[in-house]
């Protein structure tokens, strides 16, 4: 007879063979679960209404929340379809307990393989995994609010921004204006100035008489003796008509006299102020004037 060959089994052969039977029971688990939540789905359907809770309870043993568990996983995990990472819910959660799974039930699939592929999620206990998913759910929510915040602050600073703008626009209208309106006083201030410069002229003008011409003297003279040819002649006619009503009067000569007396008061009343604006204006030709009328009336005599 041959000698019989025993093998020789190590420590790792032995510990490679748990961690095969171990990964199989857990991928039997799994899918035990699944298929045991898509024929609850089932039978949810089939029981009468209002049976369900006591069919769960006289059938299976199993409290509504167990019952609801294992559907709720038969639906997330249990579809066998292969996401975006090439990978199928098996292959990420297919290690994974019971206990284990329930922290995961809710989460995005994306966000949910993104946690499984950081962190070694079959070591972990479920309340690691319930502390990581409440970790990485506040982490989020921060995320969203800092997200809000930034959205709701950028917002703000937009309208910060629109309103400055407007400030901005208000300011260069009314600074424009403002320019506009100095402009305009500034440009009535000149002329207020100059107007007031040529009144301060003719006020100097008027204070420092000047002397005539000799053109402008002729001119009076002129203006002079007409005045004078002007109230003889009216003289004379007033004269004339009086003294063809003198005639059929009882004293026509008194009469006439009398009205000439009167004619001549009112042309040397004419004659003096004229020879009074003279002598404002030329003193030397209304003293000759006024020696050459003296010399008439004092030379005439009755």
């Amino acid at each position: 007879m041959g000698q019989e060959v025993v093998a020789v089994r190590s420590i790792e052969i032995v510990t490679a063979e748990i961690h095969t039977i171990r990964d199989n029971v857990a991928r039997m688990f799994m899918d035990g679960v699944v298929q045991i939540g898509r024929r609850l789905e089932e039978a949810k359907q089939l029981v009468p209404q209002g049976e369900w809770l006591h069919y769960l309870d006289t059938e299976l043993g199993y409290k509504p929340s167990t019952a609801q568990n294992y559907m709720r996983i038969a639906r997330e995990f249990g579809d066998g379809q292969v996401g975006l990472s090439g990978k199928t819910a098996q292959d990420f959660f297919g290690k994974l307990g019971y206990a284990q799974l329930l922290p995961l039930l809710g989460m995005p699939e994306e966000e949910r393989e993104a946690l499984a592929e950081e962190h070694d999620l079959a070591g972990m206990s479920s309340r690691e995994i319930q502390a990581l998913v409440k970790e990485r759910d506040e982490a989020k929510a921060a995320a969203d609010e800092a997200r809000a915040r930034a959205e709701q602050q950028g917002q703000e600073a937009r309208h910060a921004h629109d309103e400055l703008a407007d400030v901005k626009n208000k300011l260069k209208a009314e600074t424009q204006k403002a320019a506009e309106q100095a402009k305009a006083a500034k440009a009535n201030a000149q002329t207020a100035a100059e107007l007031q410069r040529q009144l301060d002229k003719l006020a100097e003008q008027a204070d420092q008489p000047r002397e005539l011409t000799e053109e402008e003297r002729d001119a009076l003279r002129k203006e002079i003796a007409a005045e004078q040819a002007e109230a003889v002649r009216a003289a004379e006619a007033r004269a004339t008509e009086m003294a063809d009503k003198l005639q059929r009067a009882k004293k026509p000569a008194a009469h006439k006299v009398n009205f000439l007396f009167g004619e001549l008061q009112s042309t040397f009343s004419r004659l003096r102020g004229a020879l009074e604006d003279l002598v404002q204006q030329d003193a030397e030709i209304a003293g000759k004037l006024g020696g050459a009328i003296n010399q008439v009336i004092g030379g005439w005599k009755v």
